[in-house]
């Protein structure tokens, strides 16, 4: 987009005779530089998610607009497929992480926090009863 408009910029620049032209020329120019390189610049600024040992937790917009928190405990099973890692949770929407730094090491650290937590639940509830009857 920023080619497109550096392009425009420069093949344009001095073509026109009257002053408006000119001015709506910079005007088209700079809405495909703001719509082309600063919104998505944005949209990656504010966007991020933290894993931690128990949940994931995403949020994106300016002020974290979307948010979206989910137990480990909840994760069914997880996938990773072009960059893209799937977390598939118990009644609920697959939550999608997109954009990660080295996503299949992300991916089995999440496999492995998730069995993890499977085992803790598993223990916890098959523990024996503390008072018997």
């Amino acid at each position: 987009m920023l080619g497109i408009a550096a392009f425009l910029l420069s093949f344009l620049y001095g073509r026109f005779t009257q002053q408006w032209q000119q001015i709506a020329l910079y005007s088209v120019c700079a809405a495909i530089a703001i719509l082309g390189f600063l919104v998505p610049a944005l949209r990656y600024l504010t966007a991020w998610t933290d894993i931690t040992t128990a949940r994931v937790v995403t949020r994106a917009g300016l002020w974290g607009q979307r948010y979206r928190a989910v137990s480990l405990a909840q994760v069914e099973r997880v996938e990773q497929a072009a960059g893209v890692i799937t977390l598939f949770v118990a009644g609920e929407e697959a939550l999608e992480l997109r954009g990660l730094p080295r996503p299949k090491l992300i991916s089995q650290e999440i496999s492995n926090l998730v069995a993890r937590s499977a085992n803790y639940d598993r223990a916890a509830f098959g523990a024996a009863p503390l008072f018997e009857r």
